[in-house]
């Protein structure tokens, strides 16, 4: 029969044995959790890092004072043509198109917006990423959109094309730098539905051609007098 030392000693043996690898676990544990924290900690400060640097070289474009400022040329409609009309009219779109010339630097954004000389109102088609180079725009949807939220309709009138960018269209010229365009002209018109003329279509020119007609004899009856008061005279001279 074991002595009750011994058996004291096969029953608490294990016990020690199961706290110490508990105590090991632990440790294993909190190292773990150390480690990734400080393996997070240092991705963190690295991507910092990149976006910082990132930021500084792309704010520090150098431009040499002696740069010609940069602006852009509008290609569709041409800036320098006639003013363009464009119909008001479901599945109707309008695209206008532009070149960039001595842009050194671009900015963040561009807005382009149209402003109607005759209501002074202006209307902001779309603000688009810096580089862009063209707007495809739905003058009806544009309007019905606008006249949904509360804002004026498109009118049946000239307006003038205004591209900028985030310094907005009064900015200075600059150089390298995009100066602000407003040189385009363009018209928008509301289509009318056609009319037969046995549903009662009328010309309201033709109407004032016809005022004119009506005249005709009058001037013809001014005309007569007048050549013959000439016709009479010329024969006085020529017996005389």
């Amino acid at each position: 029969m074991a002595s009750p030392r011994s058996h004291a000693r096969t029953v608490y043996a294990p016990q020690s044995s199961r706290t110490f690898l508990t105590l090991v676990l632990q440790l294993l544990i909190v190292l773990l959790a150390y480690c990734t924290s400080a393996v997070t900690a240092q991705v963190n400060s690295v991507t910092q890092s990149a976006t910082v640097a990132a930021s500084t070289t792309t704010s520090s474009v150098s431009i040499a004072s002696t740069a010609a400022a940069g602006g852009l040329t509008v290609t569709l409609p041409n800036e320098t043509a006639d003013a363009s009309y464009y119909k008001i009219a479901p599945a109707v779109n309008v695209t206008f198109a532009w070149n960039f010339t001595s842009v050194l630097s671009y900015g963040t954004s561009l807005t382009i917006q149209a402003y109607c000389t005759s209501n002074s109102n202006t209307y902001t088609i779309t603000s688009l990423p810096a580089t862009a180079t063209q707007v495809i725009w739905n003058p009806y949807s544009y309007s019905v959109s606008a006249v949904a939220r509360g804002s004026a309709a498109l009118v049946q009138e000239t307006y003038r094309l205004q591209i900028f960018d985030e310094r907005g269209l009064d900015a200075a010229s600059s150089p390298g730098l995009m100066s602000p365009n407003e040189d385009t002209d363009f018209a928008l018109y509301i289509p009318q539905s056609y009319t037969a003329l046995a549903d009662g279509w009328t010309c309201t020119g033709c109407k004032s051609g016809a005022s004119g007609l009506h005249a005709s004899p009058l001037l013809l009856g001014v005309v007569t007098v007048l050549l013959t008061t000439f016709l009479s005279g010329w024969s006085i001279c020529t017996r005389a």
